[in-house]
This record gives C-alpha cells, sequence and structure tokens, in this order.
C-alpha cells in the first residue's frame, strides 16, 4: 500500500503557532531597540549641547559671574519639553583655593518619563 507525504492539519498547526511565538519575539526585541536607540540619540544631543555651553565658559577669558538662569531648550535641538539651567557658584575645595563651579543641565521627558543629564566645569574664580 502506498502512503501520503503530505502534512496534517495538525503538523501544520504546530509549524504555525511555533513560527508566530518567534515572529512575536523577534518584533518584541525590534521594538526595545528602537527605543533605546532613540533614548542614546537623545542623551547623545543633551550631552553634546552641555558640553558646547560649558566649553563656552572654558574658553572665556573672564570668569563667569556667580549666578542661577534657567530656559527652555530650542525646538530644533529635538528635546520634548526640554529645559536648561546654569548654576555658577564658588567652591572652596581647600583652604586658600577658590575655584568656580559651573554646572549646565538639560531636562527633558521621553514619554511619560523625565530624563536629566549634566556636566560640571570648574574655572579659576578670580
Amino acid at each position: 500500500m502506498k502512503t501520503k507525504s503530505a502534512f496534517s492539519v495538525l503538523e501544520v498547526l504546530i509549524a504555525l503557532s511555533i513560527l508566530s511565538i518567534t515572529l512575536m519575539a523577534v518584533y518584541q526585541s525590534f521594538a526595545s531597540s528602537i527605543f533605546v536607540l532613540q533614548s542614546t540619540k537623545t542623551l547623545w544631543k543633551a550631552m553634546a549641547e552641555t558640553q558646547k555651553e560649558l566649553l563656552r565658559w572654558e574658553r572665556s577669558k573672564t570668569p563667569p559671574p556667580v549666578s542661577v538662569s534657567q530656559g527652555s531648550v530650542e525646538e530644533d535641538l529635538g528635546f520634548l519639553d526640554g529645559r536648561w539651567k546654569l548654576d555658577i557658584e564658588d567652591n572652596l575645595p581647600l583652604p586658600g583655593i577658590k575655584v568656580r563651579r559651573v554646572n549646565y543641565e538639560i531636562t527633558w521627558m521621553e514619554g511619560e518619563r523625565e530624563y536629566r543629564y549634566s556636566s560640571d566645569l570648574y574655572v579659576k574664580a578670580e
């Protein structure tokens, strides 16, 4: 007697369920990768903007005045609800040594979560 070499309905259903589970896992990891990539891209923008601002004070001939200022980040930088804060204060790390700390901080929203990047620069006080 001759046997048929075809797949049964049960074998096809099992193969399709294994394929769908595998594809869901691949899709989930792909979606997570896109989110991480976007977050990293925004973090790099924040780092670049912060370093650019601190470099301006580092190259300045005169020390920055002690102050606190804040504002909104420009829209074209790509920060959702982005804010910046510049905090300049005098520090005495050792007796008789006076330095000025320049802190620049950027805060932005991604989804419902708030992110923050901050960097410091120390310059001669006067």
